[in-house]
């Protein structure tokens, strides 16, 4: 299910935009939404500290801060496991990825 946000979310970016000189992480804000029928539907982002520059996005490249926040405390806590508890949570969550996808095709 594609996600549409509305105009003026903060988002983060999900990946670098070095022609734009901008990083995974860095926080915009959505002024433009794009739909398009084929999918793939884009965003004009504008704010990163620089003023009157507009940055054109696809919907993949961008999550809401809320979200990158999240992601990045639990990549915190990743990163202080050891590699055999690593093992355990990838076999984990290959478990409940499973369990997802049988309850949605039940659905």
């Amino acid at each position: 299910m594609k996600v549409q946000y509305p105009l003026f979310t903060q988002v983060s970016l999900v990946e670098d935009l070095p022609e734009h000189h901008l990083k995974r992480g860095d926080i915009g804000t959505i002024v433009e939404y794009y739909p398009m029928p084929e999918g793939g539907d884009g965003y004009s982002l504008e704010g990163f500290g620089v003023p009157h520059i507009t940055v054109e996005v696809a919907a993949s490249q961008i999550i809401p801060v809320s979200q990158w926040q999240q992601e990045e405390e639990i990549l915190v806590k990743l990163r202080q496991l050891s590699q055999t508890r690593l093992l355990q949570l990838e076999e984990y969550l290959d478990f409940l990825l499973q369990k997802e996808i049988t309850e949605q095709k039940s659905a």
